[in-house]
């Protein structure tokens, strides 16, 4: 192995490592800061955990809250000036398929179809859990 490859192998450990050290800001509250303080690892060791685990979603929750935003987004667009909306948005965002439904009656029914057909894995995993 001569001078130069070691040097460069140094050097790609060394930049591979400052891609991990990228400072960043993040803003917690006091509890939140006493809660990592209480943990049994570093706070980026217990935030680096939290984020893997939430990636994972193993449950699905952040997949729902994130077809939940798409929709409400889309029924804003789409039906935003329509009667009934605000409640069909409480009724979306407390996964009430019931009550969204009967909230949308008067809207277009491609407006309707399509929130349906965005919602129906929210709600299939709902109804699976009891919730619906």
């Amino acid at each position: 192995m001569n001078k130069n490859s070691s040097m460069t192998d140094a050097l790609s450990k060394h930049d591979s490592r400052a891609a991990l050290h990228t400072e960043r800001s993040v803003r917690l509250l006091p509890r939140h800061w006493a809660w990592l303080d209480a943990q049994p690892r570093s706070a980026g060791a217990s935030l680096r955990l939290l984020v893997e685990l939430a990636s994972r979603d193993t449950d699905g929750r952040y997949r729902a809250a994130q077809v939940k935003e798409t929709c409400y987004l889309y029924m804003r667009d789409m039906a935003g000036d329509r009667p009934h909306f605000e409640e069909a948005v409480r009724a979306l965002f407390a996964d009430d398929a019931e009550e969204l439904q009967r909230q949308m009656t008067s809207w277009p029914i491609p407006v309707q179809k399509h929130i349906g057909d965005l919602m129906h894995s929210v709600w299939t995993n709902c109804a699976a859990e009891g919730a619906v």
